[in-house]
This record gives structure tokens, sequence and C-alpha cells, in this order.
């Protein structure tokens, strides 16, 4: 019987962050080195030997977390044969889902005390600059039908999907992908609405 390849120290690690993530959403910080290796079906030397320490390990989970690659792949992903709302619904979409991971994430993080009263803090890089360029990407397919420069666009779209899932909001359409589309496209007013001011 042959043996299944072992992993590149890249899959181990990779491994070992899909296996971290959904303890830390359960548990927090409190976490242990044995939970980990139960749940990634190694030994625990494996964790040490791969990250070095547990906390270099959450760290990096956080940093998975943030990463823009898998919202670029999403957004770059949208059908070309969509118009331009069904492409707004599924940008916001994309991001509902990131967001949402994010939060749920470093709430676990916040809600737990870590042995050594250190929380993991995210990396300081620019994590929006690589989804903006993906947004302007797919939203220059209408540039004839933009009255603002896709800038702009990215901005409006990312600032609604934002604001519509925080706790405060209450609105029950706010976080309807479409609703948001249909909003930050065509705003609050009728077509036929006039401007009477003089």
């Amino acid at each position: 019987m042959s043996r299944a390849n072992p992993m590149s120290p890249d899959e181990r690690r990779r491994a070992l962050i899909e296996a971290t993530r959904p303890l830390l959403l359960e548990h927090g910080l409190n976490i242990t080195t044995r939970q980990i290796a139960e749940c990634a079906d190694v030994a625990e030397g494996t964790i040490f030997r791969a990250f070095g320490t547990k906390q270099s390990l959450i760290e990096a989970v956080v940093e998975d977390c943030l990463a823009p690659g898998p919202v670029v792949a999403a957004i770059d992903a949208i059908p070309a044969d969509l118009g331009l709302e069904d492409t707004v619904a599924w940008i916001v979409q994309i991001l509902h889902a990131r967001i949402q991971q994010v939060r749920s994430l470093m709430s676990a993080i916040s809600h737990t005390s870590p042995p050594h009263g250190k929380h993991p803090r995210p990396p300081h890089r620019d994590y929006h600059l690589a989804v903006d360029e993906a947004m302007t990407r797919v939203l220059s397919r209408f540039d004839d039908q933009l009255t603002v420069g896709t800038p702009t666009a990215c901005w409006a779209i990312s600032a609604m999907a934002f604001a519509a899932v925080m706790p405060f909001n209450d609105h029950p359409d706010a976080t309807e992908p479409r609703q948001l589309a249909r909003l930050v496209l065509h705003g609050i007013a009728t077509e036929s609405t006039e401007d009477t001011t003089c």
C-alpha cells in the first residue's frame, strides 16, 4: 500500500491555518495547541515547527482572513455579460461575506483574554487597494453608464456594503445586495423627481 505524498511546508502551514480558524471562532484566544493538532490531525510539534509559536499561528490566521486574494478572485470572476445593477449587487454580496468573516473572527478574538494579555494585531498593510483595483477592473465595463469616476463608485459601493452590516443597522432590507445596488446606483429619489430650487 503506497503512502500519500507528504505535504510541503507551505501546504502544512495552509492546513494548520484552515484548522485553526474555526477553533478561533468557537473558543477565541483560549484555544490550545492540542486542540489545533487534533483538528489538523497532526502532532503538536508540527505546529511549532511550522510557525514557531501558537501566537504566530494565530496571527497568520488573522492575516489570512484579512488578505484580499479571495475577494479579488471573486470580483474578477463576476461574469462579464451581467448588467451594471447585477454586477454591483454581486460585488456587494462578495464584500458582505468578507466583512462578516472578518467581524466574526475579530469579535471572537476580542471577547477572550490571551494568556499573556496580547491580542494579535492586524498587519499594517493596505488591504483595500487590491480590492479597489479589482472593483475598478469590473466597473470599467460600465464607464459610459457612470456619472462619477470609478474611484468614487468603488468608494460608494464599499461604504454602503460596510455600513449595511454594522451593529446599529436595523433596516430590514439593508443587507440585501440588490437593494443596496439600487440605492448606490439610483439614490433615494424617483427618476421623475425634479430639482425645484432656483
